[in-house]
């Protein structure tokens, strides 16, 4: 009897396992074709898919994107360092300084203007005739940029997203990037070191006593008296490591050169530190009787923004602004930091430009910055 007893339960312990392991392999079949379907699910027959932009628009583009074009340097920019060889041209043509650290296949290629800003001259003919999958907005979200994209794309007839870029959602636009171009290889790579760079310049600022922040003047224009103010886009670096920026109670001027200033308003401010955008305003901060009122000049607190390929702090306000939270962040707080800038400089370069810098040229682009 108790034979038979042990031998039932035997078969019911084998039946309840059949059961569970047929049930959890019929789940896992469900969750692999659910899966299956959610990302097959903005995929067409006919060879295209659906793409939500950072607009919230849905627009049909190719499923394979082989060739893109940016509406603007910012867009032209993020697009070099995650995609150089997709590009069909360029919003603007680099600067001579650079062209030092880009492909001399990629300064050949034909200029189509940009889109927005002061500078605004798209030329639809030579875009429409370089044929790109997509054109790409990269940026910060305008009112308007909705109603702009779906009238740049019904006048040209090529699919027109936007990915919304600002200093801190860069490991976001990477990831949209990965997913419109399908290779996330590469964009993870780029939104990692973003993340990282991001959540150290986080934990410093929140780590600073309000003593312990520092005020610093940007010197940009002729005379070294325009300013990206406080609350600009142009100025979220200063934010971003926790210093304060001391253009503080004037109004924010984002386009043409930034807001305006007078000495009487930087002497009253008496930054800590002074960066100056080129080496012209810094020749004339250290060496102009006008500007040795100022506390950050007597301290020697004066220093030249790195500018090559793109300035570390603004102009474009792009990717570039990362390798600036390190830059700046080490200048002003090195106790917390503790980076050695030339090889943060030679990691930059290589992951973001495609370049490894030499030492004469990582010497270059620090020069008057540390």
């Amino acid at each position: 009897m108790k034979r038979k007893i042990n031998l039932l339960l035997v078969l019911g312990l084998a039946l309840v396992t059949t059961i569970g392991c047929t049930t959890n392999e019929k789940k896992a079949n469900e969750t692999e074709k659910t899966q299956t379907a959610i990302s097959s699910e903005n995929k067409q027959s006919d060879g295209t898919r659906t793409f939500v932009d950072s607009a919230g628009r849905e627009v049909i583009i190719p499923t394979q994107i082989n060739k893109i074009a940016p509406s603007g340097p910012l867009a032209q920019i993020v697009l070099y360092t995650s995609s150089p060889d997709l590009l069909v041209g360029l919003a603007s043509p680099f600067s001579s300084e650079a062209k030092e650290f880009i492909d001399i296949k990629y300064q050949k290629l034909p200029e189509f203007g940009q889109f927005y800003g002061k500078n605004a001259s798209l030329n639809m003919e030579a875009l429409s005739a370089a044929e790109p999958d997509v054109i790409i907005d990269i940026g910060e979200a305008k009112k308007t940029v909705k109603e702009d994209m779906d009238k740049l794309q019904e006048q040209i007839n090529i699919p027109t997203l936007f990915i919304e870029a600002n200093l801190k959602n860069m490991p976001e636009t990477y990831q949209k990037l990965g997913e419109l171009l399908e290779n996330t290889q590469t964009t993870e790579k780029l939104a990692s070191y973003c993340q990282q760079v991001i959540e150290k310049a986080d934990s410093v600022r929140s780590s600073l006593k309000e003593s312990e922040q520092k005020s610093i003047y940007y010197a940009a224009g002729n005379a070294g008296l325009n300013t990206n103010a406080e609350g600009s886009f142009h100025a979220q670096v200063i934010d971003e490591i926790g210093a304060k920026n001391a253009a503080t109670g004037v109004d924010v001027v984002s386009k043409g050169g930034g807001t305006v200033i007078s000495m009487e308003q930087l002497v009253q401010w008496q930054p800590d530190y002074i960066l100056a955008e080129t080496k012209a305003v810094y020749d004339q901060i250290k060496t102009d009787e006008s500007w040795q009122e100022l506390t950050a000049v007597k301290a020697g607190k004066v220093y030249q923004v790195p500018t090559a390929p793109y300035n570390f702090i603004s102009s474009p306000p792009s990717v570039n602004r990362i390798i600036g939270i390190q830059w700046l962040g080490a200048l002003v707080y090195p106790e917390q930091y503790k980076l050695n800038m030339e090889e943060t400089v030679n990691e930059f370069y290589k992951l973001f430009y495609h370049v490894e810098p030499t030492a004469e040229q990582v010497k270059m682009i620090l020069t008057n910055a540390q």
